[in-house]
């Protein structure tokens, strides 16, 4: 047993080597995290990098080892922009490691795990990652097809997992300095640059999100994938409800079919906590069509036994996106009642076979590039399945509610006894059909002998 004076110094040299309180706000904590073990297992290559790591997260991958050349060129290059010799590149350089420096606490606080480089090794990290970026969004906004040598679209998906991510306000400090702005405040033009970068791949489908939005609406921006974030999810969300407003609708009180963030206490305790498969669904009589002209790209109603998706491209970036954002959700406070999270949790709900992602194909609702249906069905039933949310408040409870309340009608239940006994196969149809024109024949005939036979009497 350590002695009572040794375990106090090794508690105190444990407290001491902790990131320092001081070195930001609470809103810059953890805002970079590492994912669950079992959630980043599940499927390696939709959270790991494959060209080139940012932050320190995947900093010795053995994937990424081979882009630290092309980062050091790029840092070069970076330096010497705008006709800088290569002396005013190095006082650009300079001034690059004190500002990065001086937040150097900050940025620290920003990982979920205490990143392991030293004072140094950490500040030249955010640098030449940091400028790396820079540059990368500068030579993309200039049309230079040869930045990258052909990799570009894997550098693309790589600054978007979230695990591969640096603070955006160093980002935005080293931009200021090689552009000669003074002061901490983010320079729109950088804005400009990341959404040109993201507006050339919208890989989620029918809804194109706006090429830039108001800069003001992005003042909390943490890192690339939280304003992608933004950008695809927050946004028209908030477009959604506003919309919604307008037609003098109560967010408390939505009509049954059109899904909600806010929930009654009534609905608590009748929310049902699962629903019927696509296939399953169609034969209590629910139709699925494309939504036509929706707000968000999860803007999913269910109406008069009718249930409206916005048409979905499934691709390999479509479950990069897809995936990290919904980690992004899942990481964060939002997780309960996450929109991405919900969405993939109402896809989990729909979709349980290729034959589901098949009807699903048939009605214009999924795009699906994938090599098979079981493909995309196992990627919803993945994400979906590992999801932590309350069944009872999710984005979708109200439409898994008006849903089941469809099936559990008596005549739609009879329908789908129907459908399902009678009406699956040819020979069935065939044999409904047989037995129907012979019950039709014994009706007519025995009417026929009843008239006989009342004649008869007369």
């Amino acid at each position: 047993m350590l002695h009572h004076d040794e375990l106090i110094r090794r508690m105190e040299d444990g407290v001491r080597n902790q990131v320092p309180a001081g070195g930001g706000d609470d809103k810059d904590a953890f805002t970079i995290v590492r994912l669950p073990r079992h959630v980043r297992e599940m499927n390696r290559s939709l959270y790991e990098p494959v060209m080139v790591s940012v932050g320190p997260h995947h900093l010795s991958s053995a994937s990424t080892c081979g882009m630290q050349p092309q980062k050091w060129r790029m840092l070069c290059d970076f330096l010497r922009r705008d006709g800088r010799d290569d002396a005013a590149g190095l006082l650009l350089l300079a001034d690059c490691i004190k500002a990065v420096r001086r937040m150097e606490q900050r940025a620290r606080r920003c990982y979920g795990e205490v990143p392991g480089p030293g004072s140094d090794d950490f500040v030249g990290m955010l640098v030449l990652d940091g400028c790396f970026v820079l540059q990368f969004l500068l030579r993309w906004s200039e049309s230079d097809a040869r930045c990258m040598q052909g990799t570009s679209t894997y550098v693309y998906y790589d600054l978007l997992l979230a695990e591969n991510q640096m603070p955006y306000f160093v980002l935005a400090k080293l931009f200021n300095l090689v552009k000669g702005i003074e002061g901490d405040a983010v320079d729109p033009g950088l804005l400009h640059l990341i959404f040109n970068l993201f507006k050339l791949r919208e890989p989620l489908g029918q809804v194109r999100p706006p090429a830039l939005a108001p800069e003001d609406q992005f003042t909390e921006v943490q890192h690339l994938l939280h304003l992608q974030y933004q950008r695809i999810v927050m946004i028209p969300e908030r477009q959604r409800l506003r919309h919604m407003t307008e037609l003098g609708m109560s967010l408390h009180h939505i009509p049954a079919g059109h899904a909600s963030f806010s929930r009654t206490r009534a609905d608590l305790t009748t929310t049902p906590l699962a629903m019927p498969c696509v296939t399953v669904l169609q034969e209590f009589g629910v139709r699925f069509k494309e939504r036509p002209s929706p707000v968000s790209q999860f803007d999913v109603t269910f109406h008069g036994g009718t249930m409206d998706i916005p048409r979905l491209v499934m691709n390999g970036g479509t479950r990069i996106l897809l995936a990290n954002l919904f980690a992004l959700e899942q990481t964060r406070d939002c997780w309960n009642e996450g929109t991405v999270t919900g969405y993939l949790v109402l896809m989990n709900a729909l979709v349980n076979t290729g034959a589901d992602v098949a009807v699903l194909q048939r009605h214009g609702i999924l795009d699906n590039m994938l090599s098979n249906e079981e493909e995309a069905a196992a990627f919803f039933n993945q994400l979906g399945g590992s999801a932590l949310f309350d069944p009872r408040t999710h984005r979708y409870a109200r439409l898994f509610k008006d849903t089941n309340d469809f099936c559990d009608s008596r005549w739609n239940r009879y329908m789908a006894v129907l459908r399902r006994d009678h009406l699956r196969t040819p020979c069935s149809i065939i044999n409904l059909l047989v037995a129907a024109i012979l019950l039709f024949f014994s009706v007519i005939s025995a009417g026929y002998v009843i008239c006989r036979y009342r004649h008869s009497c007369t």
